[in-house]
């Protein structure tokens, strides 16, 4: 498949690409080819674009190719292709080269090309349309200028206005922190200039608390002139115990700790995050409550609080047919509370009709004739429960 990955100078695509391409090596025991300058190239020719050092080129048993050979390695061979925009330019022919036409048919014979380059329309359009799932286009960015943190964008194919503002909303994005390792492995650039800052929405969540805590504060003490003293004694006891409290519990997180507090463990649920562990302890079980089968629809079942409930038919099926049996309370400590007592029926009197004049019948002068007692209702036969006491509800379908 193909790989693309932009991003700015000193975004870390090269680090963090040679330590995916390495893990892939270990993981799989494919081989591993790596792009090289010209013979012309003034500065470094022959020598890999990536700047990897010879001892750890030997050692992992990479191999230094030019890119338009790539179809004379092995089978299953793993290509880290940086800086591609020189093996891969912009072109103003129709026709492609024929080495990369032949990117068409690169996965017949299992070869994987991890491309790197500051933006993708700095590309071959070509090699651009042919980056899809289960390839992918992730755009990187460093978080705060100099941070040890890096963001991630990805999308199933190219953002061509990856940089651009709002760009991740459709976009799977994470953070990761740079494997420091990795710096012995090659030479990066000779000084780096980027200066860290923190982003204003670190300074804002650090900032907003303390503000309406102040604010809050302000309030309170507005409002309750008349105790001024328990008020203060009270809250000098609650800002001494969250102090020392707190102090023990959290300690200053360093900034990628901080960040990875606030990463979702599962991507779009943000009450997955490390940071909200407190506050989502179960306190309840997802249970099939009710289970349908229709021809039309198929077999579904539902929680008890009417969300699918996801299972597989046959299971389904057979909950249908026999029920399912829970030792245990699906609603937890909220069971005993929720749980509906039976009433004691009173027996019911027989009522006696209200007389009432006949349908825009007037009597003048004298009474309302009495209404003929109407006949006496028989009481309907009590129904049966049709789910186990202490369920919201039940589905049923074709009568009884």
């Amino acid at each position: 498949m193909l790989y693309l990955r932009t991003g700015g100078n000193g975004s870390g695509k090269t680090l963090l690409t040679l330590k995916d391409v390495r893990a892939l090596q270990l993981e799989t025991g494919r081989p591993v080819c790596i792009n090289i300058r010209p013979a012309t190239d003034e500065k470094k020719p022959n020598q890999p674009y990536c700047n990897i050092k010879a001892e750890k080129l030997e050692e992992f048993g990479w191999k230094k190719i030019r890119f338009e050979d790539w179809e004379a390695q092995d089978d299953n061979t793993i290509f880290l292709i940086d800086e591609c925009h020189y093996d891969l330019p912009v072109r103003s022919t129709k026709v492609p080269p024929p080495h990369i036409q032949r990117l068409t048919e690169h996965r017949s014979r299992g070869f994987d090309f991890f491309l790197l380059t500051q933006h993708p329309k700095n590309i071959d359009s070509f090699v651009r349309n042919l980056v899809q799932a289960p390839g992918w286009h992730e755009h990187i960015k460093r978080i705060g200028g100099a941070l040890p943190v890096a963001q991630f964008h990805q999308w199933d194919a190219v953002k061509l206005q990856c940089e651009a503002f709002g760009s991740a909303k459709d976009a799977n994005s994470k953070t990761r922190p740079y494997p420091t390792e990795v710096y012995t492995w090659y030479d990066s650039a000779t000084i780096h200039t980027g200066r860290k800052r923190i982003p204003w929405r670190v300074w804002f969540i650090l900032i907003a608390p303390m503000l309406i805590l102040w604010l809050f504060w302000s309030g309170f003490s507005q409002v309750g002139k008349g105790s001024t003293g328990k008020q203060s004694s009270a809250a000098a006891e609650t800002v001494s115990a969250r102090s020392n409290g707190g102090a023990a519990a959290n300690h200053v997180k360093t900034p990628a700790e901080y960040v990875a507090s606030y990463q979702p463990r599962i991507p779009a649920l943000l009450h997955t995050a490390p940071v909200y562990d407190g506050l989502t302890v179960p306190k309840r079980v997802p249970v099939p409550a009710a289970c349908v089968e229709m021809p039309s629809k198929g077999c579904k079942c539902y929680t008890q609080d009417a969300t699918p409930y996801p299972v597989d038919l046959a299971m389904c099926r057979q909950i249908v047919a026999h029920g399912v049996f829970l030792a245990f309370q699906a609603e937890g400590e909220l069971a005993g509370r929720n749980q509906v007592q039976p009433q004691p029926v009173k027996a019911q009197e027989p009522v006696q009709a209200a007389p009432s004049a006949s349908p825009g019948l007037v009597l003048i002068g004298g009474g309302i004739p009495a209404a003929p007692n109407p006949p006496a209702a028989v009481p309907a036969p009590a129904t049966q429960a049709r789910v186990q006491p202490g369920s919201k509800w039940s589905f049923t379908t074709g009568g009884q």
